[in-house]
């Protein structure tokens, strides 16, 4: 992924590594914006999370999906509520995915085509565990999880 260039692009391997392949992304970019998280279901289904960390409620074209592989990239219908740091997707689920910020966290049930805000304490990453639990991780030593 890349910021600072307008739109922000994402870089695939399409052999393990060795030749890489670059898509445009909906995704805003500038000095401070950009793609700064992206997550993948599985090899087709993904998301990417960004906007300007310098306009943190900013909540313009800050998130995209792929249903290939990261050939292409089309913009959420609804955006996280803000500049979004982490993403992940919550294990067990075919389509949700979670997205954290300083503004607060997000989460989507169709893979990234829609946001919806769920709290909006400070975040900076989100991993989620293979049992279902998702952490976060923040600001002077912030720790969440979300349970299922």
């Amino acid at each position: 992924m890349s910021g600072g260039v307008d739109p922000a692009r994402v870089f695939s391997p399409t052999d393990h590594g060795r030749t890489w392949t670059v898509a445009d992304s909906p995704v805003a970019g500038g000095g401070s914006a950009g793609i700064f998280s992206v997550s993948f279901r599985d090899a087709r289904r993904g998301v990417v999370v960004g906007g300007d960390f310098a306009a943190p409620t900013g909540a313009v074209d800050n998130a995209a999906w792929t249903a290939d592989g990261g050939r292409t990239w089309t913009t959420s219908t609804s955006n996280p509520s803000g500049y979004r740091s982490g993403s992940a997707w919550v294990p067990r689920t075919a389509r949700t995915v979670l997205a954290v910020g300083p503004s607060g966290s997000d989460v989507s049930t169709d893979g990234g085509r829609t946001w919806s805000t769920f709290d909006t304490g400070s975040f900076d990453s989100v991993e989620c565990t293979h049992d279902g639990a998702c952490w976060a991780s923040g600001d002077q030593g912030r720790v969440a999880v979300l349970t299922r």
